[in-house]
C-alpha cells in the first residue's frame, strides 16, 4: 500500500509541474536566450567579483545576534530573522540591478515565496541513512521546472564544510563552494541534489531562498511566518492562496 502512495504521489508530482511549467513558459516567459549558462547548466554562481553581489553585507546577525533559533533536529539549526531583518535582508540581495539580471537568465519575474537560514551539523556515520536536512540526492518534485533557488554562504563553505551537492544537466557532478559575496542559482527540479554532510568539527551556515515566476516580482506576505517551517510543496498552486505584494 506504501509503494501504491508513493506511485501515486509521483504521478501527481509529474503532471503537477508538467502543468505548470508549460502555463510559466507559456504566458509568464519574457524575451529569452536559451544559450544563456544558468538554462544549458542548471546551476550558476556568482562570484563575489561580480558586479551583482552582496560581499559587503556581514552575516554575523544572524550567526551571534540573532536571539530566536531552534533545532530542527538534532543535527540542524535554523535561524529565524525578525520582521526587519528579514525585509532588509531580501531588499539587499533584490536590488533592482540582481532582479533584472535574474530576468535576463531566465525570462521570468519572481514571486519570493521562501527564506530559511540554516546551521547544519556532521552526522555520524550510524545515523547517515536517515535524511536529516535533505542529505540524500533527490528532486523538487511538486514544483515547476522554472522555480529556481538562491543559496547563499554566511560563511566560508568549504569541502569539509557539507557543500550543496548536484548533478547539472550535463551529468557532471558540482559541489557548490564559496563564501560570503556569492549566490549560487539553482534549477532543482532538474538537477538531482543533497545537502552534504560537514566532516567532524565543521559545519554549514547557509541561506537559502525559493522563487517561482510570476508576472511581476512580488515578495510572499507569508514570508516571515514560513521561516517556522518546512518548504513549502505545489507553490505554484497555494501562492493562489496567499498574499503577496508587489516587490519591485
Amino acid at each position: 500500500m506504501k509503494i501504491f502512495f508513493k506511485l501515486i504521489y509521483e504521478i501527481v508530482c509529474l503532471v503537477y509541474s508538467q502543468v505548470c511549467t508549460f502555463f510559466e513558459n507559456s504566458f509568464l516567459r519574457r524575451n529569452f536566450k536559451s544559450q544563456l549558462s544558468l538554462e544549458k547548466d542548471g546551476f550558476l554562481k556568482i562570484t563575489r567579483k561580480n558586479k551583482l553581489n552582496i560581499s559587503k553585507q556581514n552575516f554575523d546577525f544572524v550567526l551571534n545576534d540573532n536571539e530566536m533559533n531552534f533545532y530542527s533536529n538534532k543535527y540542524q539549526k535554523k535561524f529565524i530573522l525578525s520582521k526587519e531583518q528579514l525585509n532588509s535582508t531580501v531588499r539587499l540581495i533584490f536590488d533592482r540591478q540582481f532582479c533584472d539580471f535574474l530576468t535576463f537568465q531566465t525570462g521570468f519575474k519572481y514571486s519570493i515565496d521562501f527564506f530559511g537560514a540554516y546551521q547544519n551539523f556532521p552526522i555520524p556515520k550510524k545515523y547517515i541513512d536517515k535524511p536529516w536536512y535533505a542529505n540524500h540526492y533527490h528532486l523538487d518534485k511538486p514544483n515547476s521546472k522554472n522555480m529556481l533557488k538562491l543559496f547563499i554562504p554566511m560563511s566560508e563553505i568549504g569541502m569539509n564544510d557539507g557543500p550543496l551537492e548536484l548533478i547539472d544537466i550535463n551529468r557532471k557532478k558540482q559541489y557548490l563552494v564559496g563564501g560570503l559575496g556569492d549566490i549560487f542559482l539553482c534549477k532543482l527540479n532538474v538537477c538531482p541534489h543533497k545537502a552534504g554532510v560537514p566532516i567532524e568539527d565543521n559545519k554549514t551556515n547557509l541561506i537559502m531562498i525559493q522563487l517561482n515566476p510570476s508576472r511581476k516580482w512580488r515578495l510572499n506576505e507569508n514570508l516571515y511566518q514560513r521561516q517556522f517551517k518546512k518548504e513549502p510543496k505545489f507553490t505554484t498552486l497555494t501562492n493562489k492562496f496567499v498574499r503577496r505584494m508587489l516587490f519591485k
